[in-house]
Parts: structure tokens; sequence; C-alpha cells
């Protein structure tokens, strides 16, 4: 199982890129994780190619549903587990959000918050959040409840 976190557009605060290739950083030894800034230019196409291979596709957007990290966790282990799906793509859009048509399509449309987020942040809440499902799922000390 391969995880790929999208950003589009570019991340406009070097702190949050640290940050989130930290996180990113440490999942590489357990897990095929990877995560990539697409330009803002023809992602629709790519958007709708990512949508046609074998890939569990989680748009993010205010208005979709929230998890907590325990149900998160829960969520991440059964499409790493699916034989169905050989990766799981987490979509963050630029500043105007996702396509219409793109949202509609995906398997799974996940809010961080009801507040609009800035896309860097989201990007950076997202690599955080699967680092931390992942520390669940192995049950490393990492979240505490």
């Amino acid at each position: 199982m391969k995880i790929e976190i999208i950003k589009i557009g570019k991340c406009r605060h070097s702190g949050i890129a640290e940050v989130a290739t930290e996180y990113i950083k440490r999942l590489k030894p357990y897990l095929g994780v990877e995560s990539t800034l697409w330009k803002e230019g023809d992602v629709e196409s790519r958007l709708n190619r990512l949508l046609e291979k074998e890939t569990l596709v989680v748009a993010l957007d205010e208005r979709g549903k929230q998890w907590s990290s325990i149900d998160f966790s829960k969520k991440l282990k059964n499409w790493i587990d699916s034989p169905t799906h050989k990766r799981v793509a987490f979509v963050i859009g630029g500043p105007y959000g996702l396509p219409e048509d793109f949202r509609k399509k995906a398997h799974f449309i996940w809010s961080l918050s009801d507040c609009t987020l800035p896309s860097d942040f989201s990007w950076l809440l997202v690599c955080e959040q699967v680092y931390r499902a992942f520390t669940i799922i192995k049950g490393m000390a990492y979240h505490h409840e």
C-alpha cells in the first residue's frame, strides 16, 4: 500500500513545509508514503487520472465528514488492508478548493475543521494525522488519550 498526500499549489510558508516533510520522513521506514505539490495549472486532468487508477481518493474539504484521530486510524487501517486499492491519495485543494465534480467522485470527503483552513495548514495537518494514525495502528507511543 502506498499513501500519497497531494497539495495543489506551492507551500507559501517554509516552516510548515519543514514540519510536514518531517512527518513524511518519520513514516517512510514503515509505509510507502510521499507528499507531492501540484502546480495549479492542469489540475483537473491530473485529478481525473487519479480517479481512474486503483486509488482510494480522499478529498479534503470543510464540507466533508470530521473524524477523530482514533476513527481516522481505523479507516486508514481498513484502507491499508483492503485488496481493492493499491494506494490512498489525500488531495488538498488550492486557494479555491477542489473542483466540484472531483469532490463528487472522491471516495471520501474529509473535513479537518468546520473552519476554512489555508491549504498549507491543511497539508501539515494531513501529514501529521496520517503519522498519528499509523502510530495508533502500530501501538507506538505518540498518541495520548
